[in-house]
């Protein structure tokens, strides 16, 4: 049998408030699992490059479901599928809330930004006409506020509905295509690898469709209560998710 488990980055395997960033058992709980034969991902909002940046040799995934699920690729970056939004909505959400948020824009694997770069990943451009046009994955959005950020959410939920599918986490809202999300990309990973046990483990809201498509769903003790009702498992960890997950 092929089982996988696919697991949030930040705040569940990449924690910035640690000085190791990532718990030595769950690396080394990771590298047992994938000897073994199991198949592990990483499920998150970033983009692949942050994503290779920060895991470094620590970690060496089968699979990056990244940008919400919008930009799909193996592990070593090959894209598997991608879904992206049309850059006239992409710069219509963007300047609607450029007053309130700080943004960035997922285009072509890279994180493109129109302000001062924040980290040396970001890509410093003067207009939306630098973006790769056929390759706008999605838009991450930080408000000040976690109401603000509701706010936001419920906005272009209804407004761009159609075409864009926003998710909050936190103060943050991140928006890919419509139909995209962490979930529908756990459910892409699951044919393209065959796999016939998925886990998924996630600790914030926009985790919700990753733990609801798994087989076996993840999530803390400290996870809002919408995640811990429709999780079958509540855990410290991602090592024991792994050893739960078998």
């Amino acid at each position: 049998m092929i089982i996988a488990l696919a697991s949030d980055f930040d705040n569940t395997l990449y924690f910035h408030n640690t000085e190791e960033r990532f718990y030595a058992q769950d690396v080394f709980e990771i590298l047992f699992f994938q000897k073994r034969g199991g198949i592990f991902g990483i499920c998150t909002g970033r983009s692949p490059d942050s994503v290779f940046d920060n895991i470094g040799t620590f970690i060496r995934p089968d699979f990056i479901i990244s940008v919400s699920g919008a930009l799909i690729v193996d592990g070593k970056g090959n894209v598997l599928e991608s879904h992206s939004i049309a850059p006239a909505v992409t710069e219509k959400i963007c300047r609607e809330f450029e007053e309130e948020a700080e943004m960035v824009v997922h285009a072509g694997g890279h994180v493109y930004c129109f302000g001062e770069a924040e980290y040396p990943l970001q890509i410093r451009i003067g207009s939306f006409e630098e973006l790769p046009q056929d390759a706008i994955y999605g838009i991450s959005m930080r408000f000040k506020s976690v109401g603000a950020a509701a706010e936001a959410a419920s906005l272009i939920r209804e407004k761009y509905g159609a075409e864009a599918a926003p998710f909050q986490n936190v103060n943050h809202v991140d928006v890919v295509a419509a139909g995209c999300s962490k979930g529908a990309g756990a459910a892409r990973v699951r044919e393209l690898f065959g796999i016939e046990k998925l886990g998924g483990i996630g600790d914030s809201y926009n985790d919700l469709p990753l733990i609801e498509t798994a087989d076996v769903g993840f999530t803390f003790p400290g996870a809002p209560e919408e995640l811990r009702a429709a999780a079958d498992e509540i855990v410290l960890s991602v090592s024991q998710a792994i050893e739960r997950l078998g």
